[in-house]
């Protein structure tokens, strides 16, 4: 998992101002809506302080319509479009020289709205929002409240509804560049899957395939001399009780984070306490919380719930600043283990460093291949979480120490 992932996972929602659709939303609200307010005023046509009123408050809804979009970009709309028919046959809302309320400056903001349905949802929706806001054109430009002559309702029309096009189009352009980059990402998650079943696929064979083949022989070979030769027969399933211990190190390493790492037995679970035994400093307070009582999981299991907890803890030291704190809870369920590790986030986001931003693919690939699933994602207020649950060992009736044999 790279910085910028936790950083837009963490943004998502309302807390992304600094996407352009927010930042042209409140900009708009900023400049359009104060020249709306004066146009307002200084219109000879409005009758009285109550329709001055009901004016201003429709636009206040078209800019606040503008705002709601870039999360429910379809209830937006709808609200807009109703305050833009209001705003067009709403009595005593014409402005200056005849021309309707619906075309004082905060009306421009309606065409945010246009883009954002097409651009975040599907095309069907945006076609909907191209046909009512031309049909909306047409009311603006007809509407009983407007004395203008039938040659510039023509005209005004025309540019009405070219502009709800040209937002409708960058609207459309916004939604296949979303669609481009989302299959961008999705082709490099299922490139990161296959590389790591890969990865582990000829790393296995590498290591285990000459392993197995000499203790096969050497089976053989015991097996042939038993009674003839008992001293051979005793050194050949020396030679297979050291493969074996060399297949089981040499599977160790497959699993290391680098590829330079030691070879070491299947971890157990007291390894846990020990990862995080290694992350607590003066900066850092981690602790492990356990409830229930261990119980045997397979070593793959076994194997991919260490692996993902080192990365989780690897992770929360990565992408967060000091002083933070990290808790590690192993929950001995009923139906299997569950692993969380959380983290409060830090005194907030940590520099952003090298990586192909990937690693909970991988955590989530080993996982699923160990029978389990595994999710990640942001916590409220701040921080982040990352939960696994993994399956018992079969016929696992009792608890047990939890080691693997």
């Amino acid at each position: 998992m790279s910085a910028a992932a936790r950083k837009s996972s963490n943004s998502d929602g309302w807390r992304v101002l600094n996407r352009p659709d927010v930042i042209l939303a409140i900009a708009m609200t900023v400049l359009l809506l104060p020249a709306s307010l004066i146009a307002v005023v200084q219109a000879q046509a409005v009758p009285d302080p109550a329709a001055a009123a009901a004016i201003t408050a429709l636009f206040v809804v078209v800019h606040a319509a503008t705002l709601v979009s870039v999360r429910f970009p379809v209830t937006a709309f709808v609200a807009a479009s109703l305050a833009m028919l209001a705003l067009a046959l709403l009595p005593g809302g014409a402005g200056i020289a005849g021309a309707p309320a619906a075309l004082f400056p905060s009306s421009f903001a309606y065409l945010l709205c246009v883009g954002e349905v097409v651009a975040l949802r599907t095309l069907p929706f945006g076609l909907g929002a191209l046909g009512i806001g031309v049909l909306g054109a047409a009311v603006i430009a007809w509407t009983p409240v407007s004395t203008m002559p039938d040659d510039i309702r023509i005209g005004l029309f025309a540019g009405l509804a070219a502009m709800i096009a040209a937002a409708w189009a960058i609207g459309l352009l916004q939604r296949q560049r979303r669609q481009h980059a989302e299959e961008r990402q999705r082709t490099r998650v299922r490139e990161a899957i296959v590389a790591e079943r890969m990865r582990i696929n000829r790393d296995l064979h590498d290591v285990i395939a000459h392993s197995m083949t000499v203790m096969i022989a050497q089976a053989d070979v015991a097996r042939a001399l038993i009674r003839d030769d008992p001293d051979a027969s005793t050194r050949a399933l020396r030679v297979v009780a050291d493969a074996g211990r060399e297949a089981l190190r040499g599977m160790r390493g497959v699993v290391a984070a680098d590829a330079d790492a030691p070879r070491e037995p299947v971890p157990d679970i007291e390894t846990i306490g020990a990862l995080v035994d290694g992350v607590r400093s003066v900066e850092t307070d981690a602790r492990l919380e356990v409830t229930g009582a261990p119980r045997r999981l397979e070593p793959d299991a076994l194997i991919a719930l260490h692996h993902a907890v080192r990365e989780a803890l690897t992770n929360a030291l990565r992408h967060t600043l000091p002083s933070r704190q990290i808790v590690v809870s192993l929950e001995w369920s009923a139906d299997g283990v569950i692993a969380t590790v959380d983290d409060d986030g830090g005194t907030g986001q940590g520099p952003a460093s090298p990586g192909s931003g990937l690693g909970l693919i991988g955590m989530a690939e080993r996982v699923r291949l160990a029978r389990g699933t595994m999710s990640a994602g942001p916590q409220l207020p701040a921080g982040w979480r990352v939960r696994i649950q993994l399956p018992y060992a079969e016929n696992e009736a009792a608890p047990a120490d939890g080691g693997a044999e």
